[in-house]
């Protein structure tokens, strides 16, 4: 599972400072001058399932969890969405 943690996480690794909204801040991903998705992150009192993070940004929540918690690099996930079409 994904969570708030993981999400600021991704943030840092692709050097995206989150814009703070009236609800939730919100991350824009922009990898070599394109949008490749955006995600908002929620709060709450309890720890809550940010596993939708993964589907915005065009990967599987494993990978998303890689990337969050290090195995996977910045070039590893410009790779993937290459390969998938969502960053020309």
């Amino acid at each position: 599972m994904l969570t708030a943690q993981d999400g600021y996480r991704i943030a840092g690794k692709l050097g995206v400072e989150p814009e703070e909204r009236r609800r939730h801040p919100r991350v824009r991903v922009v990898l070599e001058g394109q949008v490749v998705g955006s995600y908002g992150i929620r709060r709450g009192s309890r720890e809550l399932n940010h596993d939708y993070i993964a589907n915005q940004i065009g990967v599987t929540p494993r990978e998303a969890r890689e990337f969050s918690r290090c195995p996977l690099t910045v070039d590893g996930l410009i790779l993937l969405l290459r390969q998938r079409g969502r960053l020309n």
